[in-house]
């Protein structure tokens, strides 16, 4: 796997998002579909950056439920920074890369059914930490009620940032929807010709 530098993650959050320019359908659908994949990734390493920068300070004032919290929260930037590495792996080295209108097709389409599973487990967080305030099991109340608020506050902030770049997909795909339904059309015509594509 490809090291990424914090160059990319800067530059990723500064570039404009151009949704309502529409110049040549395919081209700028890559290219808005590659600047929102940056800036998720990017967004998404701000946020690990921002627990290491406030949870490890946290861990040496506080004691008590606090504590927990600081510490669930650490551990959530180490797997999300696990996941900003995986992300781009996956979609830049083994998804999006090449291809005819087809395979960029299909690659928004994974995308957005990832990210509506991580919507959903974005939920599921929320509910695990109102589940985890709850529990007393062997009198460690600071325990449960510290790692039960960093799970809500991680769902809470996930449910947010990946509903937020679905919207950003769903509409990117519909501002050249018309020209891929025209390219699916001219293939399911040919093929029923016997044309071999």
């Amino acid at each position: 796997m490809k090291w990424l530098s914090w160059r990319f993650f800067f530059k990723s959050l500064q570039e404009d998002l151009p949704l309502e320019e529409i110049v040549d359908e395919i081209r700028d659908f890559d290219e808005r579909f590659t600047i929102l994949l940056n800036k998720h990734i990017a967004v998404l390493a701000c946020w690990c950056l921002l627990h290491f920068l406030v949870g490890i300070p946290l861990l040496f004032l506080f004691k008590g439920w606090l504590w927990y919290f600081s510490l669930m929260n650490l551990s959530w930037a180490v797997i999300n920074f696990a996941i900003v590495f995986f992300l781009y792996d996956h979609i830049y080295r083994k998804r999006f890369v090449g291809g005819n209108v087809f395979k960029r097709f299909d690659t928004q389409q994974h995308v957005e059914k990832m990210l509506l599973l991580n919507i959903g487990l974005d939920i599921s967080y929320c509910f695990i930490g109102l589940y985890l305030n709850g529990l007393e099991l062997g009198g460690e109340v600071a325990l449960w009620k510290g790692f039960g608020y960093a799970f809500i506050l991680q769902g809470a902030y996930l449910l947010i940032h990946d509903f937020s770049f679905f919207l950003l997909h769903r509409y990117n795909i519909k501002q050249c929807k018309p020209f891929f339904e025209d390219v699916v059309e001219t293939q399911i015509a040919l093929r029923k010709q016997g044309v071999e594509l």
